[in-house]
């Protein structure tokens, strides 16, 4: 596929972005994903685009060490893909959950307090919403074809952790309510 000197950003605003994620929050992450794809397959190719451009923006920017050390404090540890679930997740909750978070890692303290055990902080699903609506939509299976043949202007992702594992004093410096209340015993 030909590359175009175009950005999937133009498809889709942070407002609408967030109005979608807020009509379609849920504690179970299928259902989000299952009402998001409904949403989105109603709308153009282009904000289905546009909502993935969204989305992945989202993560770049939650990509930060001390979000981590929360995932890590409240999982017993977190692995580079199910860091990319818990930001996937921190997403799902909503622009204020997100930005709080990204301010300070603690205030996530006051979500884990309203979730019950059967909950998990990780949200693969709705890293998908895109491409099952694109798919819905189109009945094609060329979405990251397409995806890549746009000019979007993300990052290689690298980061440095400013914590240690070994050394549990370093994750308490960054979240001390997350570490005093879940670094004993784990979220699940």
């Amino acid at each position: 596929m030909a590359k175009t000197n175009k950005s999937r950003s133009q498809f889709m605003s942070e407002e609408v972005f967030w109005d979608l994620i807020e009509e379609t929050k849920s504690d179970d992450p299928q259902d989000q994903l299952d009402h998001l794809v409904e949403l989105l397959s109603s709308k153009s190719v282009e904000e289905i685009l546009g909502f993935d451009y969204r989305l992945d923006k989202f993560l770049e920017k939650s990509y930060n060490p001390n979000l981590w050390a929360a995932g890590y404090i409240v999982c017993d540890g977190m692995s580079d893909d199910s860091f990319d679930y818990f930001r996937a997740w921190l997403i799902s909750k909503g622009k204020d959950v997100y930005e709080s978070a990204l301010k300070n890692p603690d205030s996530l303290i006051n979500v884990f307090e309203k979730m019950n055990e059967t909950d998990f902080p990780e949200n693969e699903e709705i890293l998908y919403a895109g491409l099952d609506a694109y798919e819905q939509v189109t009945e094609k299976e060329d979405f990251y074809d397409v995806i890549d043949s746009y000019e979007d202007d993300f990052q290689i992702l690298e980061i440095e952790l400013n914590w240690d594992e070994d050394d549990p004093e370093t994750l308490k410096n960054i979240c001390p309510k997350l570490f005093e209340r879940y670094y004993e015993e784990p979220f699940y």
